[in-house]
């Protein structure tokens, strides 16, 4: 772990290798080495067939779930998103402390790591590292992945908006997420940004013929480069990956969740950074894809399991209980409280914590955090 938020994320794996002698290209560009690299079509035929395997059945799975599973699918797949990325950044925290910082009910790492509290903000992260580290993950890392899982939130719960449509809707998406804002404005003095309708149609044409996952992996790689070459900031990897979810939402590709990448890097610190700009990309894409659809599918299946105990729990009160309900609200939020449902059931803090107790009886809810008091409650 390490209190550093990632200031400038992947400037050297994203774009740079080791440059020759006298070597002056920008650092986006791409050597001559890569652009004479052909990636073959017929390597790429398997890892297509089994990305769009997995994340088909993993999107009709979804869509074939109760509106509770598939909002709560979403939003945990996000938060896994947030963390992979953490964890590609060398930062781990684990996605059920992110979504309890989400719903603020942790505080400050820093704070809690000089106070010898950290077990108190990462219960879940503490617990699988075992050890008090030295350095805290620093909370612009965390806040940042949050509003990685809140874009990717609204991403797979859009049907009729898109992000590419006007310059805001893309800078409101791509904004949290980096400093690029290409191409909805221009941060170089005397250089106007582009026509935005002109360039989408530009940017949206190369990937005509294309698989759409392809076209994926390709929009997040053109994006990243069109952006490094016309601002003086660096695009960041999430802003790219982003661009690629938006893509294959275009595309009809995924209707129910998040376009499932970085969670393939979730507790595994210090792989490769995956190269946008190598000719190997494709397949890197790809193979997390797969991955990642593969983990969702896993995630599915334990909050349908769920949601199954939870029917059988309402039928056995259904005349005197809310516990139907009640299981609702907890597959749809990663994390929840007593008097968080409390609110949304219209009952005392003392009858949501009575409905809670029975829930965790049935094995549908368990203790998230450890504490005596100010407690919260998972799937």
């Amino acid at each position: 772990m390490t209190g550093d938020p990632p200031q400038d994320s992947w400037p050297r794996p994203l774009w740079e290798e080791e440059e020759e002698p006298g070597a002056a290209l920008a650092p986006w560009a791409v050597r001559p080495a890569q652009a004479r690299a052909v990636l073959h079509p017929e390597a790429l035929l398997l890892p297509l067939a089994e990305a769009e395997d997995a994340l088909s059945r993993l999107d009709a799975l979804a869509g074939a779930a109760s509106p509770a599973v598939q909002a709560g699918l979403a939003a945990r797949m996000a938060l896994a998103e947030a963390a992979g990325w953490l964890a590609v950044e060398e930062i781990w925290v684990h996605p059920r402390d992110l979504a309890l910082r989400e719903a603020r009910l942790t505080g400050s790492t820093t704070a809690a790591l000089l106070g010898g509290r950290l077990d108190a903000a990462l219960p879940a992260t503490m617990l699988d590292a075992g050890i008090m580290p030295v350095e805290a993950p620093a909370d612009a890392a965390i806040e940042q992945g949050l509003a990685m899982a809140r874009a990717l939130r609204r991403l797979a719960t859009l049907q009729t908006v898109d992000p590419l449509d006007s310059p805001e809707a893309f800078a409101n998406a791509i904004g949290p997420l980096g400093p690029a804002a290409w191409p909805a404005t221009s941060r170089v003095a005397g250089v106007p940004a582009p026509d935005f309708a002109s360039w989408r149609s530009t940017f949206l044409k190369f990937g005509d013929g294309l698989p759409a996952l392809l076209d994926a992996a390709r929009g997040a790689a053109q994006w990243a480069r069109e952006a490094g070459e016309a601002e003086p900031v660096r695009p960041a990897a999430p802003q790219a990956l982003l661009v690629a979810a938006m893509l294959a939402k275009r595309r009809g590709r995924l209707r129910h969740v998040p376009l499932p990448f970085w969670c393939a890097f979730t507790g595994r610190m210090r792989r490769q950074r995956p190269p946008l700009q190598d000719a190997n990309w494709p397949l890197v894409f790809l193979a997390e894809l797969t991955e990642g659809a593969r983990r969702g599918l896993s995630e599915l299946d334990r909050l349908n399991g769920a949601s199954l105990r939870a029917t059988e729990l309402a039928a056995r009160e259904r005349s005197h209980g809310q516990a139907g309900k009640a299981a609702e609200i907890a597959l749809r939020q990663p994390v929840l409280t007593a008097a968080g449902l409390a609110a949304q059931l219209g009952a005392t803090p003392q009858g949501a914590l009575l409905i809670i107790k029975r829930l965790m009886a049935a094995g549908i809810l368990r203790e998230a955090t450890g504490r005596a008091s100010f407690r919260a409650f998972v799937i």
